[in-house]
């Protein structure tokens, strides 16, 4: 590293040193906003929560004497240095549903053993902060710049990147863009996404024992932690036993309990983010499971029950039950996750999100799917579907972010490929910088979501190293 690089390091830590109470504070702020998209409101495409958290980073980068522009209420930019902006970084502040199974308040930012615990923390509201805060950094230790750079906040990457798809048919990106909503050192790899809605509608047939109803999921792109199922016509000593037993075999808890004339079932599992289901335990397909195996009168409600058993088998994440399963070198296996799933005693709804690789920009997923669901008399109702994103890794803005990665880690930086989909899906040349570190599963869309207040210093550190770099022409 020379000299100069020496100074300016020097510089950043004592900086952070300063100020980094005032990022935790302003961290805390936007953690209390409950930012889940809701029901479009005038000024509110996606709901209260959302603008609420826009409204919040603008009167923080306002308050910092950064000019904000808003974009049709569901993105705001500020620009650092009067220049077009060479660097954009792009981050987002809503989040999904906490879901169940907390130690904490998930909207109430707690700090424990040197970690930050509350939704969002790193999906992907401390990344954003750290991002501003580097911009802050970057403008007092640096007030000039050859290039520009700006950032960029939105409000509905959870629900499927609506937001920024919608900005950037009218808006050109900068030349380097990178978000920090991955992992380090770089992700220069994203699968492709491909998520079908389906379902059925059939005359309701009233013959006991039977399924009144199955609810599941909240999120298409989490693992479900809960799911409930109304019984009706079965003693509660039966079907007790029958959730014994299916908990022994799915891992599941799952539990019932009478409800007047009902039996409600309460399936629980572990929740995880739909790019990586083999890292939770679906309560969902472990409640369909048992209930396929009970002893419900026949009729077409149940068959349908029975048949999303065999689509989606417990355990099954690499998508056989729908012969789906393929993988490749680059990218490595599809991966593939029940998300929701409504079934009353006349009609089912339901999706799941795969996540695919390279090859299967090759295969007909949609004929492939049909089919599988046409044997099973489900129609397909809608589908949504990306290609695989791939920045090459010799490129010098993959290799600046290396290289700065290593100086600031001590560490080797390498390029990653993941199952998740983030702002950079659909922009060439984007990759992704932060904000997980290498073995540290930060519990994102589960449970007890956290990211370490030093590894988050760390990445404001690296992220101020990549502004000025920029800013000053250097990659």
């Amino acid at each position: 590293m020379n000299e100069n690089r020496v100074t300016i390091r020097k510089e950043i830590d004592n900086w952070f040193e300063l100020h980094s109470n005032e990022l935790i504070r302003d961290l805390e702020k936007l953690i209390a906003i409950r930012s889940i998209r809701g029901q479009a409101e005038d000024g509110a495409p996606y709901g209260p929560g959302p603008r609420a958290v826009l409204s919040a980073a603008q009167k923080m980068l306002e308050t910092r004497g950064f000019a904000v522009d808003e974009f049709e209420d569901i993105i705001i930019t500020a620009d650092l240095g009067p220049a077009p902006p060479l660097l954009g970084i792009l981050a987002h502040l809503d989040v999904v549903d906490p879901g169940a199974g907390w130690d904490t308040d998930p909207f109430k930012l707690a700090q424990k053993d040197g970690k930050l615990y509350g939704r969002g923390a790193t999906d992907n509201k401390g990344p954003a902060i750290a991002a501003m805060y580097a911009m802050y950094c970057a403008r007092d230790i640096c007030p000039e710049f050859k290039h520009g750079v700006q950032i960029l906040l939105g409000s509905g990457e959870e629900s499927g990147c609506e937001d920024i798809l919608q900005y950037l048919k009218k808006v050109k990106p900068p030349t380097f863009v990178f978000t920090p909503d991955s992992d380090f050192p770089v992700v220069n790899v994203e699968k492709g996404r491909f998520v079908p809605f389906f379902g059925a509608e059939w005359d309701e047939d009233g013959a006991l024992p039977r399924v009144k109803s199955i609810n599941g999921g909240t999120t298409i792109n989490s693992v479900p932690s809960n799911a409930t199922a109304t019984l009706e016509g079965l003693a509660l000593t039966d079907v007790e036993a029958f959730c014994r037993e299916h908990s022994a075999k799915t891992g599941a808890e799952i539990t019932a309990k009478s409800d007047g004339d009902t039996i409600q079932v309460l399936s629980r599992g572990k929740a995880a983010h739909a790019a990586y289901p083999q890292g939770g335990l679906n309560a969902l397909t472990a409640l369909v499971a048992m209930l396929s195996a009970m002893p419900f009168a026949e009729s077409v409600g149940f068959e349908y029950i029975r048949a999303i058993n065999r689509l989606f088998p417990h355990g099954d994440w690499q998508g056989r039950g729908l012969e789906l399963d393929m993988r490749d070198e680059l990218t490595g296996p599809l991966t593939l996750n029940l998300g929701v799933l409504d079934y009353t005693s006349s009609s089912l709804s339901a999706n799941f999100d795969s996540r695919t690789p390279a090859v299967a920009d090759e295969v007909d997923l949609v004929g492939i799917t049909r089919d599988a669901f046409s044997h099973e008399n489900l129609s397909l109702k809608d589908v949504t579907i990306s290609k695989c994103h791939h920045t090459p890794e010799d490129t010098p803005f993959v290799q600046s972010l290396l290289q700065i990665y290593e100086e600031y880690t001590g560490n080797s930086g390498k390029c990653l490929s993941i199952g998740g989909s983030t702002y950079v899906h659909d922009i060439p040349g984007g990759v992704a910088f932060g904000c997980e570190f290498p073995g540290v599963d930060c519990r994102i869309h589960g449970a007890n979501e956290f990211i370490g207040y030093a590894e988050l210093i760390l990445s404001a550190k690296m992220f101020t190293q990549a502004i000025l770099d920029a800013a000053n022409g250097f990659m």
